[in-house]
């Protein structure tokens, strides 16, 4: 649709010019795949710098956009991510909608950047839009309630985005692949419309034929009904039930982390159920270790050592759960990156289920710690 609005007929004439997508580096990689598939190539995804919360830098996204249109290249696409996989980094969609009002207006384009809000995560915190944080009536802990009310808060500007996409699957409580595809105009699937002649054998009768502009011809209707079945069934309160739950499990988690000297937890300014840590050996300063590891390029050798550490604490950790005896935990390549351009990995803790409790959140701790134990004794980092 974006491509389109760039540059009309391109669906039916191909690209006569060069495109970029914007997005943030910790954005989905999805945005990469789009971007081959329709010839735009993944080298013009451009992915501007992030906060320490994960959240899309707005001025080096400018820097980048105004690079972008200074060299003739069209944007066909401004892609906020309102809540990442990873660490739950949700971007300022209104602080996007506005550059995109500023880059209109300053070079005046014959056509307005298509702005997604990718919420396939972060959608669902939306149910909390009229809770009464003040009241409280679920009773949730401090530190959740003042988590929960800023995500609300940064996903009250769903409605700028020109489109959003949705997974019910992830925190809509409901089987894979349960998803939703929404646009604000819905004039603009005229962009995607094939012609009735491309298809002489189909769509003779009734008035719904999504397969005209969609990839599929036909659907299955089990994600759609998983969907609607989950959410008639939960419901608004259900749903702040579920969520509330996770995280406050993930605050707890947290607290827990920060009572282990070996212990740190990496998204420290998260408000999402997912948490990201790394474990450091007997007597490494956890308060320091985090500066030194991302902006000293004299600590990459010891970063490379602890990265190891934590690779092999995952391993064990997953090893004892696939045989029974622990707790599933994942595990993320890159949370972050050094000066160096040197990746940090971490442990990651991902709380959905609504049977998970303050034990289970402790086992984590105590999983970690046993094998955290033995690397440091097989890599000889004790004391």
């Amino acid at each position: 649709i974006g491509l389109e609005k760039a540059s009309p007929e391109s669906m039916r004439r191909g690209l006569e010019s060069s495109h970029v997508v914007l997005a943030s580096a910790r954005s989905h990689y999805a945005n990469q795949t789009v971007a081959g598939w329709l010839g735009i190539g993944q080298d013009n995804v451009l992915l501007a710098r992030t906060h320490e919360d994960g959240s899309v830098d707005l001025a080096d996204l400018e820097r980048l956009a105004r690079t972008a249109l200074d060299s003739g290249k069209r944007i066909a696409a401004i892609v906020a991510t309102m809540g990442t996989t990873d660490a739950f980094g949700i971007d300022d969609l209104q602080g996007v909608y506005e550059l995109r009002a500023r880059l209109i207006e300053d070079y005046a384009l014959p056509y307005a950047p298509h702005v997604h809000a990718d919420a396939v995560i972060g959608w669902a915190w939306s149910v909390f839009r009229d809770y009464d944080f003040h009241a409280n009536t679920l009773g949730f802990r401090g530190r959740t309630v003042r988590s929960l009310a800023a995500i609300t808060n940064r996903m009250r500007h769903l409605p700028l985005a020109d489109s959003l996409g949705i997974d019910f699957h992830k925190t809509g409580f409901a089987p894979y692949i349960s998803s939703m595809f929404l646009l604000r105009d819905r004039t603009e699937l005229r962009y995607l419309v094939r012609e009735r002649g491309t298809m002489p054998y189909l769509f003779h009768s009734g008035e719904y034929h999504p397969g005209m502009f969609s990839l599929e011809t036909s659907r299955g209707a089990g994600g759609v009904m998983a969907a609607l079945g989950s959410l008639l069934l939960l419901g608004q309160e259900g749903l702040r039930v579920l969520l509330g739950h996770a995280v406050e499990m993930a605050e707890l988690l947290r607290e827990m982390i920060g009572a282990q000297p070996e212990l740190t937890t990496v998204n420290r300014l998260n408000c999402g159920p997912v948490t990201l840590f790394r474990a450091y050996p007997n007597g490494v300063d956890t308060f320091a270790v985090r500066e030194r590891e991302l902006r000293d390029a004299g600590y990459r050798e010891q970063l490379a050592t602890f990265n190891e550490f934590n690779r092999r604490i995952y391993r064990k950790v997953h090893a004892e759960a696939l045989a029974g005896r622990g707790v599933a935990i994942g595990f993320t390549d890159r949370c972050d990156v050094s000066d160096a351009g040197d990746a940090r990995v971490a442990l990651k803790s991902y709380v959905l289920s609504p049977f998970i409790d303050a034990s289970q959140m402790q086992a984590i701790i105590t999983h970690v710690q046993t094998a955290r134990a033995e690397v440091e004794r097989e890599m000889g980092l004790e004391g």
